[in-house]
């Protein structure tokens, strides 16, 4: 995978969709490409997992009342750079 993007991701099990739809497909390499795209789907649900999370985050990140509420650097959104700066 080039970079760590959703779209990168959706791309990645469409072109596993494809493999697994061959029609010349030999049995052993049918599961083979099964076992990878159980794989593949695992990975990327944790991935969209986490990508949930992060969204969700933002969103009460938004509507937060308190404007010096920060959030947890592990999040992604971190902005303690602008409120150590006050």
């Amino acid at each position: 995978m080039a970079s760590n993007r959703l779209e990168d991701l959706n791309d990645l099990l469409f072109n596993e969709l494809v493999r697994l739809d061959q029609d010349d497909i030999k049995p052993e390499e049918l599961n083979h490409e099964i076992e990878r795209a159980k794989a593949m789907s695992a990975v990327g649900n944790t991935i969209i997992s986490n990508a949930n999370t992060v969204l969700k985050a933002a969103e009460i990140y938004d509507k937060r009342l308190d404007s010096n509420m920060a959030l947890p650097h592990m999040i992604g959104l971190d902005d303690n750079s602008k409120q150590e700066a006050k």
